[in-house]
């Protein structure tokens, strides 16, 4: 049951293109490419078949190699963008093995494995460093290949990447209602009673898949087994690429991955992406030593197709500057004067930034704390959202009881970094240094945890997946 709801939920998502993936691969055959473009089908020894190679631009010095997502139609997600970047460079790109042309395969398809295809891959096309750009599940691939092998790279440019929040929280993400409504857009602008209605409704509806996902949470996972299983995927794979990608993908955890990670990094997002949320450009523009962030305003998943012209021009500044980070949000409190106490109770839909001793929330709903220094943080009976916390204390540092609370690039320090109590804490690119134990769970609690660490003394424990107790299972 939870493995079939995760991975329906994981397809439908992850393959939401402007044709679905169940329609190309039924009812539609493979786009023809332009007859300039050199066509090949090499022998690779990763997967032990053939993969389908496009080259084109050959009379430009520098090489860019395009990764593509999920769904069938492999490279050709990139037939729009192709003709534009082969006017001033070398571009090859490639159905990764089970999609497009190339052979399928039963092996278990994930990013680790797609990287060593790439490394071998890379050296047939050019002697040189190149530059990788991937699109959502093709991001993933390319940024492991980029930790893993750094010098084969002038650059690396992520669209859309999928696979990098805990599994539970990137389906999370799928099943949330949208804030607007296509046909009831004009409606919740004029009428503040419609727009406050659907929002109303769609809160409630998100609670509810979200019990349901932690409810799933507390069951055996099935697709582990699956992974190692030879037997299983050779019948349940079959046929079915984009299931096997999927589950290699939800189960790949990329947190030491981008610890002390240096190849200079373009991150391009849309905007209003329902497969993988901003928040995840986001955390990987403040994790990567080195990375920008470029978000395009009112494009999905696909933002090459959605806003085409848009795409282009961050994809070129992207391709002719070195990426500027942006400047981090100071995690020192303790250098900050800290005079006052924020205390919230009992309201709703507010936002809080700045520097305080003690945050005491209770009763308080949808409420946001972005850009926020504190000695303490004291959450009760909330639903809250964090962004750009530094808590440093010499006690607990941040309680959480009987709460939502979601937390996006953070440094907490205290005897006990975190205390959660009867509630369900979503943390993600959050360092937990303590003394005593980093991360305390009591009583019936969830803690999701996503490219995040631990630091106790000398020790750094990175974390990648659910709590159980006081344990987690990485996955």
């Amino acid at each position: 049951m939870k493995s079939i709801l995760y991975l329906w939920i994981l397809l439908a998502g992850a393959c939401a293109t402007p044709f679905s993936f169940a329609q190309q691969y039924e009812n539609e055959s493979l786009e023809a490419l332009p007859s300039h473009w050199s066509q090949m089908r090499i022998k690779e020894p990763v997967f032990g078949g053939l993969v389908h190679v496009v080259e084109t631009g050959t009379n430009h010095k520098e090489t860019i190699i395009l990764v593509h997502g999920l769904g069938y139609s492999g490279l050709r997600d990139w037939i729009d963008v192709i003709p534009h970047l082969e006017k001033n460079y070398h571009v090859v790109a490639l159905d990764l093995p089970g999609f497009g042309e190339s052979d399928s395969t039963s092996l278990q398809l994930a990013p680790q494995r797609y990287a060593e295809l790439l490394k071998w891959l890379t050296p047939q096309f050019s002697k040189d460093k190149v530059t990788l750009v991937g699109h959502s599940m093709g991001g993933a691939i390319s940024l492991r290949f980029a930790s893993e092998f750094p010098d084969m790279l002038d650059k690396l440019i992520m669209v859309d990447t999928a696979g990098i929040l805990n599994r539970t929280v990137f389906v999370r993400h799928l099943t949330q209602m949208p804030d607007r409504y296509e046909w009831l857009a004009q409606y919740q602008q004029r009428f503040k009673i419609v727009d406050s209605t659907v929002n109303k409704v769609n809160r409630f509806l998100n609670r509810i898949s979200g019990a349901v996902l932690t409810q799933l949470d507390k069951l055996p996972d099935p697709t582990l087994a699956l992974m190692h299983n030879e037997f299983a995927q050779k019948y349940i794979y079959k046929d079915r690429p984009t299931l096997n990608a999927a589950i290699g993908l939800i189960n790949e955890d990329f947190s030491e991955a981008i610890y002390n990670f240096l190849v200079p990094t373009h991150i391009i997002w849309g905007e209003l992406d329902k497969v993988t949320p901003v928040r995840t450009g986001e955390l990987l523009a403040s994790q990567l030593i080195n990375a920008e962030l470029h978000v395009i305003s009112d494009a999905g998943h696909v933002p090459m197709k959605d806003k085409a012209d848009e795409f282009l021009v961050q994809l070129d500044l992207a391709l002719q500057q070195e990426p500027v980070q942006s400047t981090k949000f100071s995690l020192n409190a303790s250098s900050v004067d800290l005079p006052t106490d924020l205390i919230c109770t009992n309201t709703h839909n507010q936002t809080f930034s700045g520097h305080y001793k003690r945050i005491i929330v209770k009763g308080c709903k949808y409420l946001t704390l972005k850009n926020i220094t504190a000695e303490s943080i004291h959450i009760e009976s909330s639903d809250v959202t964090m962004t750009n916390v530094s808590v440093v204390s010499d006690k607990v540092a941040m309680i959480v009881n009987q709460s939502f609370v979601s937390i996006t690039n953070a440094f907490i320090t205290g005897i006990n970094a975190l205390q959660v109590n009867t509630s369900t804490v979503d943390a993600a690119g959050v360092t937990f240094v303590a003394s005593g134990a980093a991360v305390d769970v009591i009583a019936d609690s969830l803690v999701y945890l996503s490219v995040s660490k631990t630091i106790q003394g000398d020790n750094i424990l990175f974390l990648h997946g659910i709590s159980q107790g006081n344990q987690f299972v990485l996955r």
